[in-house]
């Protein structure tokens, strides 16, 4: 079968020097440090979420390190030591529903108390009640990271996921074992790509133009973790209702990317989600499993143990229950071997009993080995068609053994040290010796009783398309959020949906 990705499947494909994952927080928060720490012209970061005081480098990693090592002071002492340095960094302009979660004062903290050449905007040139989800770093003129990892609180952790680590900390409290992936290249024509993108978008959020052309400034760096890739093109995928930089209509790139790996896959689908709500994706499953033209499958989904809050739980909750219910359903009744999982945190004695799996957060689906995407889209339906998300597409078969082995690597790392290279009984070799992975139990039974009276697709939250956004109930759920806040309670999302839900 020829290859998966065609242009409809993406926005731009530019060739790379270099290319590879970086896996988890510890490795891509140490190397980001590195590439900005040897910036010479231009740092340009945009993201969902980011903290002020998010330290970068931790532990035996930080000793003997002179310069700051938590994001802004670092990034403000680049600007007082580099007169040629100007850093941009842009966020989403949250809806309130997510202030409890937020650093206080961002605005003021990140733009009045830094030096003149950082500046800091919020955006929210989206479409209502959608989100900016695309995180993006462009050092200089030729690097670049992008895929699931803000730079924020609560996603720092190293490879282990051990159930408790003095170095993982948010606002000096500790949290949770959490799985991410960025992938990290060398190539100025990316560069230059999302430089343009990063420009329109800065400029709609109410910055003046950027002076970002002049003599081309490479970077010296060269990873010193992760896992690469020898890939010499790479191909950028969007989701954006608004077709940015070219004001074109809607752009569905990444879920055409998504459908067609899907429906092409010969052995093997590999995916880590942080959720699995969209309706498409699930009937594409489906209908490939169906289709007994095409030989059966191991399909292998990473996920999270349970939605960690209830504003998850009531947004996507029951809609994944519900399309694993169908996954789980189509793979008895085809043959195909499907495997459901999430990941249990190492412990390190057995009086250490932790309450949560490992937070899946990353975004990645391998196909046959031979194609991988990462990148900041969920598998959910506003992922698929109202956020603003970015993807980059590897693909060939010369790039066969690099791909198994991060596949390999990344199980390994689920299960707590598992080899299982091969794809032919893949699904089996786990379950008969699955170390830290689980079976994921949804939908559980009271999945069930609540999906006979709930129609998960008539929920405001997840839509497929914006002109299903609810706009009255969502508004009236962030009004009364803001309530809340102002009222002093410390959870107002939550409080907010229960009060909805109460309500006649």
């Amino acid at each position: 079968m020829g290859p998966i990705v065609e242009p409809h499947h993406f926005w731009k494909r530019h060739s790379v020097e270099e290319l590879g994952l970086l896996v988890d927080g510890s490795d891509y928060y140490r190397e980001l440090y590195r590439a900005c720490a040897n910036a010479k012209k231009s740092i340009l970061l945009t993201g969902w979420q980011f903290d002020s005081d998010v330290e970068l480098v931790r532990g035996p990693a930080a000793d003997g390190v002179e310069t700051p090592t938590a994001l802004l002071p670092f990034l403000n002492h680049l600007c007082q030591t580099r007169p040629d340095l100007k850093v941009c960094i842009l966020a989403w302009d949250f809806n309130v529903v997510f202030a409890a979660e937020r650093e206080w004062m961002q605005e003021l903290i990140f733009h009045w108390t830094t030096h003149e050449r950082l500046a800091f905007r919020f955006d929210k040139h989206h479409v209502e009640l959608a989100s900016h989800h695309q995180k993006f770093v462009v050092v200089d003129d030729d690097l670049v990271f992008t895929g699931g990892l803000d730079v924020c609180d609560h996603r720092w952790d190293d490879s282990k996921h051990c159930s408790s680590n003095p170095l993982r900390f948010s606002r000096g409290e500790p949290h949770q074992p959490f799985h991410d992936i960025q992938v990290w290249m060398r190539s100025r024509e990316m560069a230059s790509t999302l430089k343009g993108l990063f420009a329109r978008r800065w400029e709609l959020a109410g910055g003046d133009p950027l002076e970002l052309d002049g003599p081309c400034v490479a970077t010296c760096f060269r990873a010193e973790r992760g896992l690469p890739i020898p890939a010499r093109q790479a191909a950028l995928s969007r989701i954006d209702p608004y077709g940015l930089p070219e004001g074109q209509l809607h752009r569905a790139e990444i879920l055409e990317l998504y459908l067609a790996a899907i429906s092409r896959a010969e052995r093997l689908i590999y995916v880590e989600t942080q959720y699995m709500s969209s309706k498409a994706i699930t009937d594409a499953l489906v209908a490939r499993m169906r289709d007994a033209a095409k030989p059966r499958l191991e399909l292998v989904f990473m996920l999270n143990m349970r939605g960690e809050t209830l504003k998850e739980q009531a947004a996507v909750g029951l809609a994944q229950a519900q399309n694993l219910g169908r996954l789980r359903e189509a793979a008895a009744e085809t043959g195909h071997h499907l495997g459901l999982y999430f990941t249990w945190p190492h412990c390190d004695s057995d009086e250490d009993h932790p309450e949560r799996g490992t937070y899946i957060h990353s975004k990645l689906m391998i196909v046959d080995d031979t194609f991988l995407t990462v990148g900041s889209a969920n598998l959910t339906n506003r992922s698929m068609g109202v956020d603003t998300e970015l993807n980059v597409t590897v693909e060939g078969p010369e790039l066969e053994e690099a791909i198994r082995a991060i596949r390999v690597s990344l199980l390994k790392e689920h299960s707590g040290g598992k080899e299982l290279p091969h794809v032919a009984g893949l699904v089996a070799a786990i379950d008969a010796d699955s170390g830290r992975l689980k079976h994921h139990t949804s939908p559980t039974e009271g999945e069930k009783k609540a999906l006979e009276i709930i129609d998960p697709d008539k929920l405001p939250f997840d839509p497929e398309q914006v002109e299903e956004l609810d706009v009255g109930l969502v508004t009236a759920l962030t009004r009364a959020a803001r309530e809340l806040l102002s009222a002093g309670r410390t959870n107002a999302t939550e409080a907010a949906i229960e009060e909805e839900q109460a309500s006649p």
